[in-house]
């Protein structure tokens, strides 16, 4: 796949003017965004490139959103299991902008298309 071809979904994507109706709508659109821009970064674009650097920040603020949208009194046991899945997806993210051996891409998207992938079907 064409490093460029990321860039170009990314610029003519509907994630980048999304359309939010519910509470539900908004982690969906923050699901979706995230996994977007992780797959954007797992083509690897020059690091410290314009388009490096946006998708980094929005992975990084969509994994805020979702960290902040959980509800620890009404669902403890999931949102800590969420809380510790977006946290290692932060870690990744960061380990990435690093430049850290360790960056598992791949892995991260993954999770966030399995939970992505569940909150869907939960409407």
């Amino acid at each position: 796949m064409n490093k460029f071809v990321g860039q170009q979904a990314y610029q003519s994507n509907s994630v980048s003017n999304p359309k939010i109706d519910d509470a539900h709508g908004a982690i969906s659109v923050c699901l979706e965004t995230l996994l977007h821009n992780l797959k954007v970064l797992a083509e690897k674009p020059p690091h410290g490139s314009e388009l490096f650097n946006r998708v980094s920040s929005k992975c990084l603020t969509a994994i805020y959103i979702l960290q902040t949208s959980l509800d620890f009194e009404k669902g403890a046991a999931v949102a800590d299991s969420l809380f510790k899945l977006y946290e290692y997806v932060k870690y990744q993210v960061i380990a990435n902008i690093k430049r850290e051996q360790s960056v598992n891409l791949d892995q991260s998207i993954g999770v966030i298309s399995e939970i992505y992938g569940s909150w869907k079907t939960i409407k």
